[in-house]
């Protein structure tokens, strides 16, 4: 105790020392402090500890001091009030700043903690002043803090100010021990919105009162009062709103943020291009587009071209140049049955796009066509026909090309013949493009994919809108249409139209009737070749599901005599209705799983009527009936990238397959009803796709195709495409395919008195290989270069001289059929109306010997066979438009020069092989658009020059060879509403 009390005694000597070089320097509360502070100390020497805590208190009250704290804790511990000691030290602690005096009030505090009981207060926020019990005992300090109090139970009260008060019951604290308590001071508040144009900002109280932030549009917690919420952006300047907020309510505003901005002048060469920025539509080129500052990526697309996209950054008040020079970026879908680049596809393909079928306002599909590298026809009266890299074989029907409406196959089921004048549809209007691929295409198609397919792809409605149009062109035809377009949606529309045609013919003089037709006719068909076509197509789509219908009705006046009719009979005519439905699903599950589900139905009815002399059987009717239906179900994995796996499976069911003839001596083929030929068909196919690097594609597949009339066929293709360096695409590409023997030609018959039946047989086949190169000299000119090898067999011909002794009957030949040739051509792509397209084809056509690997390796001729009939050797065009006037109007233009072909008689014992001659057709077309009234309109001649010429026909014909058309003119006009 003695010890205790010298140390007591130090301590208070200090502090007197302390406090009087203080108070020398004070005013008289300093003064009467220090007296006070004397006064205790005395006090407390002599063991009068209260009245010594008398004057420590008045001392502390004039003058706050930490040393007279510490003093007002001891005292308080010697008279043994051990909360009051412990609260002061705490005190005395939190104003002290030497390390060592810090540590002996710690000391202090640790001795007494066993003689009271503490409660550990944290707050959040801290710096909460804090009460026990009630508000007038006055507080106990601020948070965090430790409260030493006898045992017993407390209210702990917080307060901060700008929060709401919280407290906590604290039962039984007892002593010795510590009782924590964390109290959570809610803020007072009120909300401030923030919405309108600056979404994405980031929002926030400015004066610093109240630490949050939030992203625009978001509520800000903001306390009561008036203060500045600043909006900022990045690329936008700075906007500040003053608000007056009160507690718990809410308050709106919706800045608006000033962009800081520069610009960008985009340019392309081909105008009307969609500029995008950042993804989001800014107008057409060319255009001044004034953007927010910073990065940004400008896309700018256009229909037909690759999209293109550049990364600009922008400074304030910055101009910056984007000239783009797009590239033509034609897609086929026919080449793979899906959406791809024509340098991407597995095949040699060649388009003829919207521009095009406007500028020139092509009036079928063969016309579309003619002047296209390896494309040839012929009209032999009765059907216009295409053959392809030569193998257009004379009476055929063009059965060796298949066309497509959309995808799905439009030959019919007799003959399997492909429609491609006014016999495919009345006009071309409903159509985006047309689209060929030469080469096999059975691994995709089966049958009649042979030597080449056509893709007619019509166009989807972008708005909605009607569109009406007459048109007359040709031989004196004359068209009318109208169209509805529907749109219901991002991904859903519909269309519709009906278009009619008719001609009233024309008149004909053929020498070979001279002899043997009365004197008032003398050769002459007056008033034939006319014609009525009527087509209703439609299409309607939605996210992935889509219906097509079509219906095309066509009857034809035959003008020529064929099958030894009356030259120049009106009677004699043939029709062909057409129509089928489909309906696809084209889901895609996931990145990596796609599927397609097909179903179609189909029909075909032919009638044909031919006149002849009583004495011959008077007038001979046949008649064709079919229909069939089919299902498909296809589906693409693409597990690796670059990788894809397509398998997929087909059914058809040929349930209605009637034909029937008679004449006046009645009937001699009826093959309807129980008696009719129905069939199947089933097909399996698989393809693999890999892209090993940017410049290495692989493609490879194979399909099986299964007939109940002759057995099965199985058709590869393999495609290799390279990029030997960036602007060349080389391709490699072979392959098979087969043409399954018609209905016609298997079962067609006259009871034998000029026609038997060929039951027995076999598909024709043939392999091709075919190395193309393309070149872009620049983003708007392309060269291509191709050779290719086609090698036939199986070829189905007549044989027999068609009397009862020896009947016509088709029978597989013995003699392969090869033909090869190159073609090149030089393109410049549509640029501001302009276009040039040269090309030119050498092909040879010949039968060989035999079908051994010597006659092919050599080349070796059937010494029994002449000349291929119907294969220029040599085909060239030159294709132009230019615009003139302003631009308002599109001159184009086309030269097609086609070299001899031979006639039928290829045989050797038959009459001299003839041949036509070379001949070239000049057309010139004018065209425009009146976007005021929504007019498309153009004029033009076909074969200006008026070149007279005649292609070889088939043996149907007495003739050798048919003239084809002279000078003719067009006009059209289109309305869109």
């Amino acid at each position: 105790m003695k010890r205790a009390s010298s140390f007591l005694t130090a301590i208070c000597v200090a502090a007197c020392l302390q406090l009087s070089g203080g108070f020398a320097r004070a005013d008289d509360l300093a003064d009467e402090a220090d007296l006070r502070f004397q006064l205790g100390a005395e006090a407390y020497q002599r063991g009068d500890y209260k009245d010594a805590l008398s004057h420590f208190l008045a001392s502390n009250r004039l003058v706050p001091n930490k040393n007279v704290v510490f003093n007002i804790a001891r005292t308080y511990e010697q008279l043994r009030q051990y909360p009051e000691a412990y609260r002061y030290y705490s005190v005395a602690l939190e104003s002290e700043k030497d390390a060592g005096a810090k540590r002996r009030i710690g000391q202090a505090m640790k001795q007494l903690a066993s003689n009271v009981a503490i409660i550990d207060v944290e707050t959040d926020p801290p710096g909460a002043t804090l009460y026990v019990d009630r508000k007038d005992l006055g507080p106990r300090g601020e948070s965090p803090r430790q409260l030493g109090l006898a045992p017993g139970s407390y209210k702990i009260i917080a307060e901060k100010q700008g929060y709401e008060p919280a407290s906590h019951k604290v039962e039984r604290a007892k002593v010795g021990q510590v009782a924590t308590i964390r109290l959570k001071l809610r803020p007072i508040l009120g909300t401030v919105r923030v919405e309108g144009a600056a979404t994405g900002a980031t929002a926030r109280v400015g004066d610093g009162s109240f630490d949050a932030s939030c992203v625009v549009p978001c509520s800000l917690p903001v306390p009561p009062g008036r203060h500045p919420v600043l909006v900022e952006k990045k690329g936008f300047r700075t906007s500040t709103v003053d608000v007056r907020v009160e507690r718990d309510k809410t308050i709106t505003i919706k800045p608006d943020l000033a962009p800081i901005t520069g610009s960008l002048v985009v340019s392309t060469d081909e105008t009307g291009a969609l500029i995008e920025v950042d993804g989001r539509p800014e107008g057409f080129t060319p255009a001044i587009v004034k953007v927010p500052v910073g990065k940004h990526v400008v896309r700018v697309s256009l229909p037909g071209f690759r999209a293109v996209e550049r990364k600009v950054e922008l400074d304030p008040e910055q101009q910056e140049k984007v000239e783009i020079a797009l590239t033509q970026n034609e897609e086929v879908i026919a080449a793979s049955r899906e959406l791809q680049s024509v340098e991407d596809a597995p095949s040699s393909v060649s388009i003829i796009p919207y521009r095009e079928l406007r500028a020139m306002a092509y009036p079928t599909v063969a016309e579309a066509l003619r002047g296209v590298r390896g494309v040839y026809g012929w009209d032999d009266r009765s059907y216009v026909s295409l053959g392809v890299r030569s193998l257009g074989r004379l009476g055929s029907y063009g059965n060796r090309l298949l066309v497509l409406i959309d995808g799905h196959p439009s030959n019919d089921n007799w003959l399997g013949s492909s429609y491609v004048g006014y016999d495919a549809r009345t006009d071309l209007a409903d159509l985006e493009r047309i689209e060929l691929v030469r080469g096999p295409g059975s691994v995709l198609y089966g049958t009649n994919a042979f030597s080449g397919v056509v893709n007619l792809v019509t166009r989807r409605a972008a708005h909605t809108s009607g569109e009406a149009g007459v048109s007359t062109n040709l031989d004196g035809v004359a068209r009318a249409r109208a169209r509805a377009n529907l749109k219901l949606g991002k991904d859903a529309g519909a269309w519709t139209s009906v278009a009619l045609g008719r001609s009233s013919g024309r008149d004909f003089f053929f020498p070979e009737y001279v002899a043997d037709t009365p004197p008032e006719i003398a050769g002459h068909a007056r008033d034939v070749d006319g014609f009525e076509a009527a087509t209703v197509s439609g299409r309607v789509w939605w996210k992935f599901l889509t219906a097509q219908w079509f219906f095309h009705r066509y009857e034809k006046v035959l003008p020529a005599g064929e099958f030894e009719t009356v030259l120049g009979d009106p009677g004699t005519r043939q029709t062909d209705t057409r129509a089928f439905v489909e309906a696809k699903a084209e889901p895609r599950l996931s990145k990596a799983v796609s599927l397609l589900t097909r179903v179609h139905l189909n029909h075909y009815r032919f009638v044909g009527d031919y006149v002849r002399d009583p004495v011959d059987g008077g007038v001979e009717t046949d008649r064709f009936r079919g229909t069939w239906t089919g299902l498909e179900q296809r589906v693409v994995l693409s597990p690796l990238s670059g990788l894809k796996l397509t398998a997929g499976a087909e059914g058809q069911l040929h349930f209605q397959v009637e034909q029937e003839a008679k004449d006046d001596g009645g009937t001699y083929l009826d093959e309807t009803g129980s008696a009719g030929r129905p069939y199947q068909v089933g097909a399996a196919y698989g393809l693999l796709d890999v892209t090993a690097s940017e410049r290495l594609r692989v493609s490879a597949g194979a399909r099986l195709d299964a007939y109940s009339t002759f057995g099965r066929s199985v058709n590869p293709r393999v495609a290799v495409i390279t990029r030997p360096y960036d602007a060349g695409v080389l391709k490699i590409l072979g392959g098979k395919a087969f043409r399954a023997p018609s209905i016609y030609e298997l079962y067609y018959n006259d009871g034998g008195a000029t026609q038997i039946a060929s039951p027995d047989l076999s598909p024709e086949n043939i392999y091709s290989a075919e190395i193309e190169h393309s070149h872009r000299f620049s983003p708007t000119v392309t060269g291509t270069l191709s050779v290719y090898g086609n090698y036939v067999t199986q070829l189905i011909d007549f044989e027999g001289s068609g009397t009862q002794a020896e009947p016509l009957q088709y029978q597989n030949s013995k003699t392969p059929l090869v033909t090869y040739g190159s073609e090149v051509e030089v393109r410049r792509d549509w640029r501001q109306g302009w276009m040039l397209a040269v090309s030119y084809g050498l092909q040879q056509a010949r039968f060989l010997k035999n079908d051994s690997m010597k006659a092919l390796t050599s080349l070796e001729r059937d010494p029994a066979k002449r000349d291929v009939a119907n294969a220029p050797t040599h085909l060239a065009s030159l294709k132009g438009a230019v615009p003139i006037l302003s631009r308002d109007v599109t001159a184009s233009t086309r030269l097609s020069l086609e070299g001899p072909r031979f006639d039928r008689y290829e045989n050797v014992g038959e009459d001299p092989q003839g041949r036509s001659k070379t001949f070239a057709i000049w057309d010139v077309v004018f065209s425009g658009f009146e976007p005021r009234w929504g007019l498309h309109w153009a004029l033009g001649v076909y074969n200006a020059f008026d070149w007279r010429y005649s292609l070889p026909v088939s043996a149907e014909f007495r003739q050798r060879a048919l003239p084809q058309s002279g000078r003719t003119f067009l006009a059209s006009a289109d309305l869109t509403f």
